[in-house]
């Protein structure tokens, strides 16, 4: 994706609108998620943040949308157990690729938990990475059937949400600096 993409535009622009205070947070997420949405062509978007304290850590979302639909602020959970392996993954690398959620054996605590109620088949998430730090992820969803995600389609998520954590960061959002995080480290050790 390059630095002048369109979508990199709209998301300046939205967040620009947002911290004018010309757009309250969730029409600013709504329109964030459509960025994503027509750029991607998934069946749905969500948005998780971390909460909790280093005993107890959750995942939240906090926003869903499907195109054409208002947006979701319907809270979401994941317990650390259900979620533990797929982070480390997905830190270590910034994305996460999964093509069948059901063999994908990282993803199974989060099947039971979570993907099975919505029939997601294939995920392609990126985390909210800043100063060593992850602050929670944007998660595509394919509903319903497989999905084999492009390089360019990864290569734009991950652009994309660098870039809405820039844009958080340099506008000083306390919705960001006040939330819990993560080091961009595995969560355990691994042999």
């Amino acid at each position: 994706m390059p630095p002048n993409s369109p979508e990199l535009d709209q998301l300046q622009d939205i967040a620009g609108a947002f911290y004018a205070s010309k757009m309250t947070r969730d029409e600013a997420r709504s329109a964030v998620i459509d960025v994503i949405l027509t750029r991607l062509q998934c069946s749905r978007i969500s948005l998780w943040r971390f909460d909790g304290d280093a005993r107890d850590l959750r995942l939240l979302r906090f926003a869903a949308k499907v195109a054409g639909q208002p947006l979701d602020t319907t809270p979401g959970e994941l317990r650390e157990s259900e979620y533990g392996d797929y982070f480390d993954e997905l830190v270590g690398n910034g994305v996460y690729v999964s093509v069948d959620v059901k063999s994908d054996p990282v993803m199974r605590p989060m099947r039971e938990a979570h993907l099975d109620a919505l029939d997601v088949r294939s995920l392609l998430d990126a985390a909210f990475m800043l100063n060593g730090r992850a602050y929670g992820m944007v998660c595509c969803e394919q509903i319903g059937t497989i999905r084999r995600w492009r390089t360019d389609e990864v290569i734009a998520l991950r652009t994309m949400v660098a870039k809405l954590a820039l844009l958080m960061a340099t506008g000083a959002d306390q919705a960001l600096w006040s939330a819990p995080s993560l080091p961009m480290e595995p969560l355990k050790l691994t042999a």
